[in-house]
């Protein structure tokens, strides 16, 4: 009876090892599968709520999860900074970057594949201390001009929205165009995330930002199209556990004030 005890007892250890040696043979090819050199080459949108540069380093919620992505995959990792995201398309299709967290557009989806949503952008309006608009519910109006950066996921969900307001786009890498054209009396409002309307006000004296959001700007992970599919399985799981242990959450919450509209979505 013992000397059976003692065989189980083995028998148990051998398989618990061949199981962990599965695991860690099969974190290694998602490693591989993800990051075929080797290297996690991570696209961050060096927009001020995603990251900044402080002291020649990025810092921001979506350098911690792309630095804690590559740490999981057991590989390392390489941030290429991308300051327009229009840029991202060619970041993917030229196999610059791997992955990356960005807004799901279609001509984005066209380029790569996106997993889950992890963070939701709070969109709404910036109005000029004149006008009258108070609420989101009073801006689709015959004869008022709306900027909004061009090629944009809030872009895209405005033109199914909008029944009576014009839409004039602009570069979404800065706000000065969309501020210009207010004071120029060339438009009426502009839409943006919180954190950009937030930069833009100063420029727009008694400016508004009106309260709510009428779309969080979903951004989720993309990586490279046609990558195998346990890749997109592990981005599902990733993007879960991020949400699951607080770990983004945490990541929002370092970066204080910039981080404004910027929520992690269930």
């Amino acid at each position: 009876m013992r000397r059976r005890s003692m065989l189980y007892a083995l028998l148990l250890a051998a398989l618990a090892m061949a199981g962990a040696e599965v695991r860690a043979q099969s974190a290694a090819d998602i490693g591989q599968q993800f990051a075929p050199s080797g290297t996690l080459r991570y696209g961050v949108l060096m927009l001020s709520y995603f990251a900044v540069e402080e002291g020649g380093a990025l810092k921001g919620w979506s350098p911690e999860v792309g630095a804690e992505l590559a740490r999981r995959l057991g590989v390392k990792y390489e941030f290429v900074p991308i300051h327009n995201p229009a840029d991202m398309i060619d970041a993917f299709k030229s196999g610059r970057i791997d992955a990356t967290f960005i807004g799901i557009t279609k001509d984005r989806a066209a380029a790569f594949d996106f997993g889950p949503v992890l963070v939701g952008l709070r969109t709404t309006f910036l109005v000029s201390a004149e006008s009258k608009i108070r609420e989101i519910a009073e801006i689709d109006q015959s004869g008022v001009r709306i900027v909004v950066p061009a090629r944009s996921a809030q872009g895209e969900h405005l033109e199914k929205i909008l029944k009576h307001a014009t839409m004039l786009r602009v570069p979404v890498e800065t706000t000065k165009p969309a501020t210009d054209m207010v004071l120029a009396g060339q438009a009426d409002a502009i839409s943006h995330v919180v954190p950009m309307l937030a930069n833009a006000q100063p420029a727009l004296p008694g400016s508004r930002i009106l309260p709510g959001s009428y779309y969080n700007v979903p951004i989720a992970i993309g990586f490279r199209k046609g990558a195998p599919a346990a890749v997109a399985e592990y981005a599902k799981s990733f993007v879960a556990e991020m949400k699951s242990s607080g770990f983004a959450q945490k990541a929002i919450d370092r970066m204080g004030q910039k981080a404004n509209g910027v929520v992690v979505e269930p």
